[in-house]
């Protein structure tokens, strides 16, 4: 038995679970709305705002890994129909900044060009410049495509080990290295 799929998701006030057909679900909320495949071999269970996936068949060793992980999808999708997700990233570096412009952000990080991004049709982007550092909020209801979405941002110049210069996450720490130096 799958101990994370026999676990029940508590369904938050103002978020309805509608059956679109027999394996398609939507789920809507405040911040938005999304869908839930189904898989076969497993039914949703519904009763006084507690939602439970139970597998239909015997369990096999491929039910019992997806039963925990359709648990964890399911449950990341009504948390962010509800409350949406948020990834916090640090761009530290001088002359290192970045701005929203339209549905593009534009980055400078020290390149002969400046660095563009599309930013994601269900993803916000709020840049806050602050002492010498810019704070990146990317917020969605799609924890997916907001972890994707930042990660694919710290990709385009990771923070260095010797300055810590470039992006990292808000909690992210870095261990220094010490800088070379010169032995007279």
């Amino acid at each position: 038995m799958s101990k994370i799929g026999k676990k029940p998701i508590n369904i938050f006030d103002g978020i309805s679970l509608t059956k679109i057909d027999e394996r398609k679900f939507e789920i809507k909320g405040p911040k938005g709305s999304t869908f839930f495949s189904l898989p076969e071999g497993f039914e949703l269970k519904i009763e006084d705002k507690i939602l439970k996936i139970i597998p239909c068949k015997e369990l096999n060793r491929k039910n019992k890994a997806l039963w925990g992980t359709l648990r964890a999808i399911l449950n990341n999708k009504i948390i962010g129909v509800s409350q949406g997700f948020e990834k916090v990233l640090i761009l530290e570096g001088l002359g290192y900044s970045g701005e929203v412009r339209g549905d593009k952000i534009i980055f400078k990080l020290g390149y002969s060009h400046p660095v563009e991004i599309d930013v994601p049709q269900d993803v916000q982007i709020e840049i806050k410049p602050e002492k010498g550092r810019s704070l990146i909020y990317v917020r969605g209801f799609d924890k997916e495509k907001v972890g994707e979405f930042a990660a694919k941002i710290k990709k385009l110049k990771p923070a260095d080990r010797y300055h810590q210069k470039g992006f990292r996450y808000l909690d992210e720490v870095i261990k220094l290295k010490p800088v070379k130096k010169v032995v007279k």
